[in-house]
């Protein structure tokens, strides 16, 4: 079951939302399209993932985008879907501003107050942002429905980031980065040199908590090259990768595009995600990335649906089809209704089979598709529906 990594919505949160921040007038121009792009690819990314995991910095302000976007009907579905987590980021690292003689200059911790350590605190404090207020009642029902949905990284999983940013600093694993330990004494560093020192700690110790909740990430790390020797590995999910390539394939636009071209909108997003072939094509994509390089996922695309199989084309689909045809040939109109009357008459014993087979037709096949298989390309036929 893929669980994606968001952390680009709390990025926005807390640039946009937060009044003490001093936005640019190139960071105000560009906010409109930012946020369109943020919209598209969470619609890209509830239909092609299980589940999507939104990082959390204090407040939930996430939450509510989510609600004004989702609505809180659409909020409520996508939770009964067991679709949405929230990561608390409770683990931090900072660095020193003064330099002294041989200490490192960065230092790791936990934040401790209420808004990054208690999920509920962290609700109420998100809610507070919304310009539309809830009221008691409808804040009390989103409080209890996604407290639970929250997720703290391990404790301690912090303590080792110094000493692995110190490592990868002296083995000059920072020099694509701008560090070059030849150049720069580590316990001498200028003001840029820590803050990017401090950012590659950062993106280390995120790294580690992906890794110990077994999430994927959109975003291939720069970090992905320090550990080419390690056994932990982070999986990077080719979800968006495979539908590009078989969109091509399709002649169907990129499911960012069809979100920046139509009148689609996050507030139904719940009910196209949990659509019988989007749902299955959402297991088929699980089962490419783990099972196909990407060259190859073009063949892989064709033989599902070349080689896709029928209900009526496998041996119990053909006994029950004939047994079907012959009771519609005798006066049946339909199996659902006076199906046990109608088989009593036929001398009971000998068409018996044909009741559980029946069921099983009223059930699964007579409602859908009762001449062919299953393919990835339904997917796209529900699209341009």
């Amino acid at each position: 079951m893929s669980n994606l990594y968001n952390k680009e919505l709390n990025d926005y949160c807390r640039k946009y939302i937060f009044i003490n921040n001093q936005l640019t007038k190139n960071d105000i121009l560009l906010q409109p399209i930012i946020y369109k792009q943020l919209q598209a690819k969470i619609f890209e990314d509830l239909l092609l993932f299980d589940k999507i995991t939104f990082k959390v910095y204090g407040e939930n302000a996430p939450l509510a985008i989510l609600i004004n976007e989702l609505s809180i009907r659409g909020l409520e579905e996508l939770i009964e879907q067991d679709s949405l987590r929230f990561a608390l980021w409770t683990p931090m690292v900072a660095y020193m501003k003064t330099n002294i003689k041989g200490v490192f200059p960065l230092v790791s911790g936990r934040l401790n107050s209420n808004v990054h350590t208690d999920p509920e605190y962290s609700i109420e404090t998100g809610l507070k942002l919304l310009s539309n207020k809830l009221n008691i009642k409808q804040q009390r029902i989103i409080k209890r429905k996604t407290r639970d949905l929250y997720i703290i990284p391990k404790e301690d999983i912090e303590k080792d980031t110094t000493q692995f940013s110190i490592s990868a600093y002296n083995s000059n694993k920072f020099k694509q980065f701008g560090l070059d330990k030849e150049s720069s004494d580590l316990y001498a560093l200028n003001e840029k040199e820590k803050k990017l020192l401090n950012k590659c700690a950062e993106d280390l110790l995120e790294y580690k908590f992906l890794i110990s909740e077994q999430l994927t990430s959109n975003n291939n790390s720069i970090f992905n090259s320090l550990f080419n020797n390690t056994l932990e590995k982070l999986q990077y999910s080719k979800h968006n990768d495979i539908v590009s390539i078989i969109s091509n394939l399709e002649t169907f636009p990129n499911l960012v595009e069809v979100y920046f071209n139509s009148n689609s909108s996050l507030k139904d997003i719940h009910k196209l995600r949990n659509k019988k072939n989007i749902k299955k094509f959402r297991s088929w994509l699980d089962e490419v990335s783990t099972d196909y390089e990407l060259q190859e996922v073009s063949k892989a695309y064709i033989n599902a649906i070349v080689n896709s199989k029928g209900f009526f084309e496998t041996k119990k689909g053909r006994l029950t089809k004939n047994i079907t045809m012959s009771l519609l040939g005798a006066g049946i109109g339909s199996i659902a209704g006076p199906l046990g009357a109608t088989i009593g008459g036929f001398g009971g014993k000998v068409l018996e089979p044909a009741l559980d087979f029946s069921l099983d037709l009223v059930d699964e096949y007579l409602i859908s598709e009762l001449t062919k298989g299953w393919t990835p390309r339904m997917f796209f036929d529900d699209l341009k529906k």
